[in-house]
């Protein structure tokens, strides 16, 4: 498939002490990142728009964390993947409060929140799809495998607006894409060539997806079809070069890059 490449320019970057950073929120406000520090086992907390550090947390409380997100009542969700459960916070700026837990999980990883407030958690090791309502899971999707509906090794689930659920299957190195009820209705990846990919991210009608191996970010339309690339598919270090980027944030024209082997986040205008 041809690859367009996106002029970016780089606007910041923050990389002191984090080691394999790999997913992060957005505050609802949209004023602050909060940075899932993979290996330091916390989160860092940063300015969204100079990546200045404003404070962490989670030290002796998180174990791997992998992915973040905000529900509805603007806590902040964390799949703490080596603790096999997600776990959430009352957030204020920098500090946090840990209040509650969903437990029952297999090295989750990925973490969303549909329309409607129901809970969606994607767990590495059973190959599965938790759903949580008001803490109590309600629904188990998926079996390890290849077919439709299948998956292996699960990292990222996102949910549109609309409650069209997307799952990276890195392990099959595709997105599969559910309804809200969980009933498979797509797949997409083999054209677009993925090498394990990781972390999607949805911003109005557009899909950034970070294919790690390949050391790109793709952006992709709602109906899959590529419209340009951030990388060369090369390992660099520039506004344009990776390392192994695990996940990307969006809010036009600005895209968050977490180039995870790199140690860093970086903040990019896209035109």
């Amino acid at each position: 498939m041809a690859q367009t490449a996106l002029r970016a320019t780089q606007l910041a970057e923050f990389a002191d002490g984090l080691a394999q950073p790999h997913d992060a929120a957005l505050s609802p406000d949209g004023r602050l990142i909060y940075l899932t520090d993979m290996r330091n086992s916390r989160i860092q907390v940063l300015e969204a728009m100079t990546l200045k550090p404003v404070g962490s947390f989670g030290t002796g409380e998180l174990s791997h964390p992998h992915d973040a997100e905000f529900d509805r009542s603007g806590r902040l969700l964390v799949a703490d993947t080596g603790n096999d459960r997600v776990a959430i916070y009352e957030i204020k700026g920098a500090q946090a409060r840990l209040v509650g837990e969903l437990t029952g999980l297999a090295g989750p990883e990925g973490v969303a929140i549909m329309p409607d407030g129901r809970v969606l958690v994607s767990n590495t090791r059973s190959a599965t799809l938790s759903m949580f309502r008001d803490g109590r899971l309600v629904q188990t999707a998926g079996d390890p495998g290849s077919s439709d509906g299948e998956l292996r090794n699960p990292h990222d689930v996102e949910v549109a607006s609309d409650g069209t659920v997307y799952v990276v299957d890195s392990g099959n190195n595709r997105v599969q894409v559910f309804d809200a009820a969980l009933r498979h209705r797509a797949s997409f990846g083999a054209a677009l060539g993925l090498s394990g990919p990781k972390y999607l991210a949805i911003d109005g009608d557009r899909l950034w997806l970070a294919d790690e191996y390949n050391h790109r970010i793709l952006l992709l339309d709602r109906s899959h079809r590529l419209l340009g690339v951030l990388g060369s598919g090369r390992r660099g270090r520039a506004a344009d070069a990776f390392h192994k980027p695990e996940a990307v944030l969006a809010r036009a024209p600005y895209v968050w890059v977490i180039d995870t082997y790199n140690d860093r986040v970086v903040l990019l205008r896209v035109d």
